[in-house]
């Protein structure tokens, strides 16, 4: 019988990973993944040591690559790997923040998986790989976004410091983007966010302006 494949993004470097995926009795095919870092049946996931998981928090990159991992027809999963309540005693971010982005990963439909170590790791991808029920290879196809919500998200989340998770609170808030918009002044971010969204809704088409001195 053939062994389940597990696809294995060529950036991803752990080899201690692809080992333990490998004796667990899957093969390995290392390829370019345009999302996640594994794919191994129905499931496609992103690795994160603790202090990468983290810091993707407190830079805003956890809740875009969540977003993105949900574009694929695969059911996404994020592996935080090590202690991470340990690795919070020596970084400065409250807990609570740690367990609201959790809360976050969950509502928008994103599972979160322990490991202590590369070889759970290892392990776990495997076992993604050997429950499927077929042994068909198959890559992440994008899914098409077309609905109303999806694109009003966008809009907003593309202006300076606000992003997925702040334009869907803006429009639970306003109702509407145009509603946000009028009402940007109001916004819950610092003055410097405030003068760049100002500058970018407000100054003429046709100026040359820059906003170098803003940045």
């Amino acid at each position: 019988m053939q062994n389940p494949v597990v696809l294995v993004d060529t950036r991803e470097h752990a080899e201690e990973i692809i080992r333990y995926i490998k004796e667990g009795g899957c093969s390995v095919i290392k390829t370019k993944l345009e999302i996640g870092d594994y794919i191994a049946g129905e499931f496609i996931f992103e690795r994160k040591r603790v202090d990468d998981f983290i810091n993707s928090i407190i830079d805003g990159r956890l809740f875009s690559q969540a977003e993105r991992l949900r574009e694929v027809d695969f059911r996404p999963l994020i592996i935080i790997e090590g202690d991470l309540w340990e690795e919070l005693k020596v970084r400065k971010i409250s807990p609570n923040a740690i367990l609201g982005a959790q809360l976050a990963l969950y509502k928008m439909g994103v599972g979160i998986v322990y490991t202590e170590s590369r070889e759970q790791s290892g392990v776990i991808i495997c076992l993604a790989a050997r429950k499927s029920r077929s042994n068909k290879i198959k890559t992440p196809t994008t899914k098409k976004k077309t609905d109303v919500k999806s694109l009003q998200i966008a809009l907003l989340a593309s202006l300076p410091g606000v992003g997925p998770r702040r334009a869907e609170e803006l429009l639970k808030k306003y109702g509407t983007p145009l509603n946000a918009i009028i009402n940007y002044k109001s916004w819950d971010i610092d003055e410097k966010r405030h003068i760049l969204i100002k500058r970018i809704l407000e100054t003429p088409y046709t100026s040359t302006s820059s906003l170098d001195k803003y940045l």
